[in-house]
Order: structure tokens, then sequence, then C-alpha cells
């Protein structure tokens, strides 16, 4: 699942603007959001928006490993949350890993914001990761283009997955 870079909150975000994760992650999400009844987000009632958003949860692995498992100590302190409250914090920290980088006010010292994190939805085996990636361009001479600093971290990310050399929990 590409994500799409042209998204208004992606391509008009400058440092000191609120950056809006969670309208950006259920953007990126909608295919399996309309899944689950075959209706757009906005037209979910409440109930059936986070009965979606807990669906997904489900089919979610972060370095390949269920959510549940990577994040089993901030889920212990989630439990003690509702059901609504517990599936926003896990898809608050989600979205701050996934979406940082494209965040101008996580800039640090003119670099972007850099996890060890890869999620993918596990759809019946098949992983759906969550990243985004250039389609290759040539210039007007025929020689490709060089790909951004983007598309190279999240290329090194899935390559150091496939390696094994990410964290199987967040406490490491």
């Amino acid at each position: 699942m590409n994500i799409n870079i042209e998204n208004p909150i992606i391509s008009y975000s400058e440092k000191g603007k609120p950056f809006q994760y969670d309208k950006l992650l259920v953007k990126t999400l909608a295919e399996y959001i309309e899944e689950y009844k075959n209706v757009p987000y906005e037209r979910l009632t409440d109930k059936d928006k986070n009965v979606a958003l807990a669906r997904i949860i489900k089919k979610t692995e972060c370095n390949g490993v269920p959510l549940r498992d990577f994040f089993a100590k901030e889920f212990e302190k989630w439990d003690e949350l509702e059901n609504a409250d517990k599936i926003n914090a896990v898809l608050d920290v989600m979205a701050k890993d996934i979406f940082g980088c494209f965040d101008k006010n996580m800039d640090k010292d003119g670099e972007f914001k850099k996890v060890d994190r890869l999620y993918c939805i596990n759809n019946e085996g098949k992983n759906d990761y969550i990243m985004y990636a250039e389609k290759d361009k040539k210039s007007l001479f025929g020689k490709p283009k060089p790909k951004s600093a983007l598309h190279e971290y999240f290329a090194d990310l899935l390559d150091r997955f496939q390696k094994g050399m990410l964290p199987k929990s967040s406490q490491n």
C-alpha cells in the first residue's frame, strides 16, 4: 500500500502547522475500512468505525510481529481504557511512526523523523506494507532519475526488515 504524498495533508505540511495523522491514516487504510461495510469511512457510524479499525489492527503487524505482541507493554497500560480509546491509542502510535517522516514539525537538524518500525497488513498470508515508493522515472535523455530521500528511507526499512534487523518488540 503506497502512501499518497499528493494528499494535501502531506503536500501542504509546514513547520508550525498541525499535521493530521489520524486523517492521513484513515485515507491510507481506506480500502481496508471499506472492506468492512463497503461504505466510505465518513459515512460509518462511530461503532462501525471502531469495529472496522479494530479489525485492521488485528491484521496489522509491526516488523513481522502482530501489533498486540509488538506493543505488549503498551497494551497492558491501554487495557484500562475503553475500546474506542484503546483503538485510538494504537492508531496514534502507528500513524506517528508511519507518517512522522512527512511531518515538518518532527524534523531535527534538517533531517526528517526516522523509525525502525515497518507496518503491514497481513491479508490472509499476503503482507501489504504501508510505505512510500516512487515509480521509476527517466530524465529527458533516458537516464533514470535518482529516488528521493523518503523513497530511500522506506526502501532501506524494508531491506532491513527482510534481513531481520528490525526489533521484534517496542521495548528493544
